[in-house]
């Protein structure tokens, strides 16, 4: 998994790829384990895939982007800035 840009400003991208088709979730929680968005829930196919977090409106801060696939789990350190 990766995350550009990191810093975060106004979005960010997170790519990942699937050796074969997968359940996927993808989460960003703030530092204090709370849900701010659900990027991805459900089966992906195989192959490169993007996810745009849209963090307007999200307060500056440290967040992390939890990936679970294929039960796999990866785990990202956002930071937000304005």
């Amino acid at each position: 998994m990766r995350v550009s840009p990191n810093p975060v400003g106004a979005q960010a991208a997170i790519s990942y790829h699937l050796s074969r088709a997968a359940s996927v979730s993808c989460i960003v929680y703030d530092a204090a384990g709370n849900v701010v968005s659900r990027l991805a829930t459900g089966s992906q196919a195989a192959g490169e895939h993007i996810l745009t977090w849209n963090a307007a409106g999200v307060k500056p801060g440290i967040y992390f982007c939890k990936l679970v696939a294929g039960g796999s789990t990866y785990t990202a350190r956002l930071a937000r800035v304005r």
